[in-house]
């Protein structure tokens, strides 16, 4: 049973997680490690103090300034680590489908923290950047194909290859499909409608949502987007024809296909 205890304890590491998120937000697009230096205002260079590191609770102390240069610090650092807090609250109740799911809750969790860790990296560095890195994504890969694994080996001896095999194969087919739409789309846009990072984070995402979790994502990600643009383009803070950062909407309906799980999705699909 789940106690108020717990999910201060899972709050706090949350917030952490987020602290550690907005290292690896600032630093992959700079091209700098997320291990060496330790934290450092981005303005003065000066390293950070183990008290004005302190997740959520330096920012509001320091009044959303550098401590040193007085260099005000983006509500976006706070705002990252209370909504990985509240996710990781949130996802332990999540109810993952087919690859990566288990009975195991401790499973269960572990995976879902790492999947909404990766997609909240992705997600911000696309609004800042319009750029999904490769090696976010290449991680996405690594620890969903050892997440396929160890789903595998639960209660069997061995691992289970065509198991594997298909876990693989629905990740290389959504990639091709995807892949094949944005073609399509900007040979009638003349120009590029889609990223070609995409069509890697889709492929991705099918290795821990599997077929049916992944068209559910992607179809999720479109409805998304459309009341975002259509929220924008009402209240004058979006232009026609702007190029928007497609990866946060894709995170979004990923997030949101795990949480849901796909029996619940199609359930209700069947009572429309």
């Amino acid at each position: 049973m789940l106690t108020d205890l717990i999910y201060f304890q899972v709050f706090f590491a949350g917030l952490c997680t987020g602290s550690f998120l907005n290292v690896i937000i600032y630093r992959f697009p700079n091209n700098l490690s997320i291990i060496k230096p330790r934290s450092f205002c981005p303005k003065c260079n000066t390293q950070l103090t183990w008290r004005e590191n302190i997740p959520l609770l330096s920012w509001f102390v320091q009044r959303g300034k550098c401590k040193t240069c007085k260099t005000t610090i983006s509500f976006k650092y706070p705002l990252i680590e209370l909504l990985t807090g509240f996710l990781f609250i949130i996802f332990l109740k999540s109810s993952p489908s087919l690859y990566l799911s288990s009975s195991n809750l401790i499973i269960n969790t572990s995976f879902g923290w790492v999947f909404l860790s990766l997609l909240i990296c992705i997600a911000f560095i696309d609004i800042d950047c319009l750029w999904i890195p490769q090696g976010l994504v290449n991680f996405g890969f690594i620890s969903g194909f050892l997440g396929l694994i160890l789903i595998s080996i639960i209660g069997n001896e061995f691992i289970d290859l065509i198991f594997l095999f298909k876990g693989v194969s629905y990740s290389l087919i959504s990639f091709l499909i995807f892949e094949i739409f944005r073609r399509v789309a900007k040979y009638l846009f003349k120009k590029d409608a889609i990223g070609k990072g995409d069509s890697k984070l889709v492929a991705m995402l099918a290795l821990w949502l599997g077929p049916i979790g992944t068209l559910f994502a992607v179809g999720f990600s479109y409805v998304f987007a459309a009341i975002y643009c259509f929220v924008g383009l009402s209240m004058n803070f979006l232009r026609y024809r702007q190029a928007i950062p497609f990866a946060p909407f894709i995170s979004l309906g990923g997030l949101t296909v795990w949480f849901l799980g796909n029996e619940f999705i199609i359930s209700k699909i069947l009572r429309i």
